[in-house]
């Protein structure tokens, strides 16, 4: 099989987050097995790769997603016409698969579903503040005219992430949570939408790591932001302290703009008089992570929603006890009690309660580790996603015959 995988972020050149750890980690699997890959991904031509057979890299110069969907169609056309695609997949952000499905409609299209720009927005929405709702109304008072501060509407009608996936031959959802949102929300064909996991192969940087034997550091790895939690982490804190009070927080990942500064500044201002406990890393390289992880002895992973986060999976392959919410895929992934705890979204207390049960239980924490370990390399391994995979692709092959049969799209209702 011959795959043109469309992805903006692709390391090491443009490494975000989840969506190029699958990438890349899916492009090694398929390769593996036998299958050509050839990413279109952000960056410049001289871009640093790490090269592996049976995968080519092009670089698109665009250093923005809906640029970058465009940039690509004329360079997938080249080489489809040189070496014919046997499907294409995108993921549903951007929509950056949208102009390749519209440009080459003879190809098997897959969407693969992360998580749509609406909903990150709908669980990352925090009300303003009351100073801030002032500030709007008095703006809009002095140019004549009365505004009240709403939360964000969305009309899945105008949604052009929401038409890329509606064009697929084959939708491929890592949870189910994210499937029964997308099929409810997006009115998505269930018989289109197959649920199977993203391939993770931990490195052995992770799987070396010894389980701990302490409870001293809790960790939070990702992006300090609403949506991840760290807000009813940041109010847990004081609760956890008073209960143990020779616990530390380290908090791995790039802080982002809250509240007319960035969330650290924030948790340093609300969690003053605990400034000592508190280390905040910044930004870290994928190759640091190991490194970061075992300074860490329980990671929280609050998030008030997650699809497939490969935070959730690093520290699991770490051998560290998680709490993660129960809130999405991750509570499809973890066994409670056995290879981890989840903690309802949005309820500090519920963090709170589940650390100090782990700070006084070092024969908990190893149990948990150990089994969340062998839980990942178990489920998730390349081994068992790639047939998976692969008969997904098959399905969006013989979609795509059958559509080109009829000469009729899939349906845009």
């Amino acid at each position: 099989m011959r795959l043109a995988l469309i992805s903006f972020e692709y390391p090491p050149a443009v490494a975000i987050g989840g969506i190029g750890t699958y990438a890349w980690q899916a492009s090694r699997m398929l390769a593996e097995a036998g299958d050509d890959v050839v990413v279109f991904a952000a960056g410049v031509s001289d871009s640093v790769e790490h090269p592996m057979p049976r995968v080519t890299v092009h670089r698109i110069a665009a250093t923005a997603r809906p640029e970058f969907a465009f940039a690509l169609v004329p360079v997938l056309r080249t080489e489809h016409a040189r070496h014919a695609f046997d499907v294409v997949e995108a993921p549903e952000i951007g929509p950056e698969g949208l102009p390749a499905f519209e440009a080459l409609p003879e190809l098997a299209r897959v969407v693969k579903l992360h998580t749509p720009t609406y909903w990150v927005n709908r669980i990352g929405y925090e009300p303003p503040t009351r100073r801030q709702q002032l500030r709007v109304i008095l703006g809009a008072l002095r140019r004549g005219r009365w505004q009240r501060v709403r939360p964000p509407v969305y009309a899945p009608a105008d949604d052009a992430e929401r038409r890329g996936a509606l064009l697929a031959d084959e939708i491929a959802a890592p949870s189910r949570a994210i499937a029964e949102l997308l099929m409810r929300e997006w009115t998505l064909d269930p018989a289109r939408v197959h649920t199977f996991p993203l391939p993770f192969e931990p490195p052995s940087a992770l799987l070396d790591l010894p389980v701990p034997t302490q409870t001293r550091t809790i960790g939070f790895l990702g992006r300090l932001e609403p949506r991840k939690g760290v807000v009813e982490m940041a109010r847990a804190i004081p609760t956890i302290l008073r209960s143990a009070p020779h616990l530390s927080f380290r908090f791995i990942g790039p802080s982002w703009s809250y509240h007319g500064g960035d969330m650290r500044q924030w948790m340093e201002r609300r969690l003053h008089a605990f400034r000592s406990r508190l280390h905040f890393t910044g930004a870290v390289a994928p190759r640091d992570i190991p490194a970061e992880l075992a300074q860490c002895d329980v990671l929280v992973l609050p998030s008030r929603w997650e699809n497939f986060p490969f935070a959730c999976w690093e520290a699991m392959a770490s051998g560290r006890a998680v709490i993660a919410s129960s809130a999405g895929g991750m509570a499809e992934v973890i066994e409670p009690g056995i290879s981890g705890l989840l903690v309802r979204p949005r309820s500090s207390r519920a963090i709170a309660d589940a650390v100090v049960e782990l700070a006084q239980s070092t024969l908990r924490v190893a149990s948990l580790g150990s089994a969340g370990r062998a839980r990942v390399q178990a489920l998730l391994s390349p081994a068992r996603v790639y047939p998976l995979q692969r008969a997904g692709y098959e399905r969006a092959k013989a979609a795509a015959h059958r559509r080109r049969s009829i000469n009729v799209a899939p349906s845009l209702a």
